[in-house]
């Protein structure tokens, strides 16, 4: 294989946030920490004090992720209080490591909720940097949002109370989005699932038995620490930066391998969310066919049948459904699969000139055990699953006369020290400006044009908004088209895959997607409103009660190595 010399870039590899927790923050807490790590935390320990708040079915729905109790007697307000801190967590058994949780947990509690319910969430930061949360995927006012342009970073010992209506059913997920790269990859992640009301949902699919899985990798050194993001000969840093960090632990729930058991030929339902910095999951169960029912923006119009496999970048939800198979007593594995995306190999010669390659092994590294499915006792008969033709109704966005947009996906030439910088239009998220943002109007319909650049995917995702993607155009480098994929079903996203470039430097990939910038249903313009960049909030007092200004809503690539590193932006959003 001929290296090619810099110029190409990618999106892929792998990430790692975690597991479980304890305490840690003064001697005597961690020294009692110390007598206690050693017990897993998913067992009856934390169990016994939530028993009283939650069904059977709504512990069963959550696999091990904690449940936090709503403090608010309101059916339609959902109230609880959320902590950052440092703990200690076993990844490796009898090895605690040292982690950023949310309430003692990795990944942190799952949060529920009905639409329509009000989401009142009393955060505090007892981390020892500043912090935000950012809710994926929920349309919510803009200075709810915790991105860098619409928050004011939370310091050590501060707390915020973020507070919105829920508007749309589906599986969100909430994570920082201050040095994501190394707060998410330390463990601060979890779930938020938003309910439909019941008289909206089929009968088939309400009375499913589910699972939330909240899929991570986690890359621990030889001591069992959390390896920090970009450590190593500058070889191995450009690696991490243009591959990603390959996570050498693969977890479900914040477990290794964790057991699921399940009754043949009764139907259950997944709902699913990809919370890791860098890597693709490609989620397959042996000898089944799966059922997309759904993803980022809740329910699809009619079903994706007969699936070998469930696909996932980084912060996509995906909703399936799957009739399992097997004799009462039988296991089966469930495996990750490997995804071509553009993996680099990275060559420093003497002379400091640094050659890029292929990673030959790209889209064929070996299937990963990933969870165990073990058969109980009893047989039901369903062959297949019944489930309506018609889900619900998806609105297409008119596109006639829509502006346009054009989004440039590149990287800057790697260097013999390990630097690289990851650019959009040509400007990391610190060098970009207002004059450099795009904008919008309230209620204004735009077609954007996401090229990509480089020789590796980079999973794109837009704060505040949905999207519905019309179709990626592949072109050479005298543009001229060379293949044109049409738009996959019908669907609300606010996470897509760019593909690579499928030829030399200077040919492209160009996924065009249609955003429509109105405020959900309940919202005002002024609520959605948000331009000026991060000047603008430097002085906002976003105290409970009093709003604040934000600056702006902020799309990125979602290999949090790569957002990091500059491949970060916002669109402003006027009245």
């Amino acid at each position: 294989m001929k290296p090619l010399i810099i110029a190409t870039s990618l999106c892929l590899a792998l990430a790692l946030p975690l597991a479980n927790a304890g305490k840690s923050h003064d001697r005597n807490h961690e020294k009692r920490h110390q007598q206690t790590h050693h017990k897993p935390h998913h067992d009856k320990r934390h169990d016994k004090r939530h028993d009283k708040y939650f069904s059977k079915r709504t512990k069963a729905e959550a696999f091990g992720l904690q449940l936090l109790e709503d403090i608010n007697p309101d059916p339609h307000i959902v109230e609880i209080n959320l902590e950052a801190r440092e703990d200690y967590v076993e990844m490796i058994p009898g090895v605690p490591s040292k982690v950023y949780t949310y309430n003692g947990t990795v990944p942190g509690p799952l949060i529920r909720g009905t639409v329509g319910d009000t989401l009142i969430i009393h955060f505090t930061n007892n981390l020892p940097e500043p912090t935000t949360i950012h809710w994926h995927g929920l349309r919510l006012p803009a200075d709810m949002d915790g991105a860098s342009v619409a928050q004011n970073p939370l310091q050590p010992g501060e707390t915020f109370t973020y507070q919105y209506e829920l508007k749309e059913a589906s599986l969100f997920w909430y994570h920082p989005h201050v040095r994501s790269n190394e707060q998410v990859e330390k463990g601060l992640a979890g779930a938020l699932l938003v309910s439909e009301k019941k008289r909206n949902i089929n009968k088939h699919i309400r009375k499913t038995k589910q699972k939330i899985l909240v899929l991570d990798d986690v890359l621990l050194d030889e001591n069992g620490q959390v390896e920090e993001a970009f450590v190593g000969t500058p070889e191995e840093v450009l690696l991490k930066k243009i591959n990603g960090r390959t996570g050498n632990t693969l977890l479900v729930n914040g477990r290794q391998m964790p057991t699921m058991h399940v009754k043949s030929g009764e139907p259950i339902r997944w709902r699913m969310v990809n919370i890791a910095n860098t890597r693709f999951m490609r989620v397959a169960v042996p000898g089944h066919k799966l059922t997309r029912i759904g993803g980022d923006g809740g329910l699809l119009e009619t079903p994706i049948r007969d699936m070998d496999d469930v696909f996932l970048v980084p912060g996509q939800r995906a909703d399936i459904m799957f009739i399992p198979k097997g004799k009462p007593g039988s296991e089966l594995i469930v495996y990750w699969k490997d995804t071509a995306r553009g993996r680099h190999t990275i060559d420093i010669m003497d002379n400091g000139m640094v050659m890029m390659g292929d990673d030959e092994m790209d889209g064929n590294y070996p299937d990963i055990p990933l969870m165990r499915l073990v058969f109980k006792k009893g047989h039901k008969h369903a062959k297949k699953l019944k489930l309506p033709r018609h889900l619900r109704t998806i609105e297409p966005i008119d596109t006639t006369g829509a502006a346009e947009t054009t989004l440039k996906f590149g990287h800057s030439m790697p260097m013999a020290n390990g630097m690289i910088k990851f650019l959009i239009n040509g400007k990391t998220f610190n060098e970009v400006t207002t004059h450099d943002a795009p904008d919008a109007q309230v209620g204004e319909i735009q077609v954007w044009n996401l090229v990509n650049m480089t020789g590796g995917d980079h999973p794109f995702h837009l704060h505040g908004f949905f999207f519905q993607v019309l179709e990626t155009i592949y072109k050479d480098k005298d543009g001229n088209v060379l293949e044109v994929v049409p738009a996959p079903q019908l669907e609300n996203v606010d996470m897509v895959n760019l593909p690579a470039r499928n030829g030399p430097m200077g040919s492209v990939s160009v996924t065009k997607i249609a955003i429509d910038f109105s405020p959900a249903e309940g919202l005002t313009g002024a609520d959605i409103e948000a331009n000026g960049g991060v000047a603008v909030i430097e002085n906002a007092n976003l105290e409970m009660g009093k709003r604040g200004r934000s600056g702006g809503w902020q799309f990125h690539c979602h290999i949090l190595e790569h957002a990091d590193t500059g491949m970060m932006s916002f669109v402003e959003v006027f009245q």
